[in-house]
């Protein structure tokens, strides 16, 4: 499968490049530094595309899915009210719909279903792109993980609705599970919470 890779300057977007090539898929990594295409293709990227302006187009082209890693919006401030660019998000669903795109992962924020403090709106929008991606048609998976570590991944977690947002789990678990994602069909038009936990990835889907 040829997968679009958006968030590739996360820590978990270059762990996805290197588990999709480990996989046999052709990951095409979108980047915005013209710099990091080496490392990119060390990683494992069958192409590696620039990022000038959003502009999709060329990224996107012969692909069969698209793997966004929703990164903190440049536009948060201190009070990290804005915590994911969901436009950016959108607009990427937009050119993936318009190119027949139809296998969308989005890795979101836990948090996406939190209110303010006055309980009355949802902070930074972060629930947008999550709605969005379920009214579009496609086929879609989004995973909220819990607090991100650098530990070593163990492959075990726990997937489920409504988890404690405080747990933790690895960078590169959260890059094994939207990999795995991709073909499981147990994961196809759902959305999951996940944290460290006792269940190997590749069975957690079905629990």
């Amino acid at each position: 499968m040829r997968v679009a890779v958006i968030g590739t300057s996360e820590a978990v977007g270059e762990l996805v490049i290197k588990e999709l090539k480990e996989k046999d898929h052709q990951p095409v990594a979108i980047i915005k530094e013209k710099n990091r295409k080496p490392d990119m293709e060390k990683l494992g990227a069958s192409d590696v595309v620039i990022d000038e302006g959003n502009r999709l187009e060329k990224a996107f082209s012969a692909c069969d899915a698209v793997i966004y890693i929703a990164g903190s919006s440049p536009r948060a401030g201190e009070s990290k009210s804005v915590l994911v660019d969901h436009e950016e998000v959108i607009d990427s669903m937009t050119e993936a719909k318009r190119q027949g795109i139809e296998r969308f992962v989005l890795m979101s924020a836990i948090r996406a279903n939190e209110k303010d403090n006055n309980g009355t709106t949802r902070i930074g929008d972060k629930h947008k792109p999550d709605e969005q991606l379920k009214q579009e048609g496609f086929v879609f998976t989004i995973i909220r993980p819990g607090h991100l570590t650098d530990k070593p991944g163990k492959g075990m977690i726990r997937m489920g609705k409504s988890l404690d947002i405080d747990s933790e789990i690895s960078k590169e678990d959260v890059a094994s599970v939207l990999v795995e994602s991709l073909n499981n069909e147990s994961a196809f038009n759902k959305i999951f919470d996940v944290t460290s936990g006792n269940v190997p990835i590749h069975e957690a889907f079905n629990h």
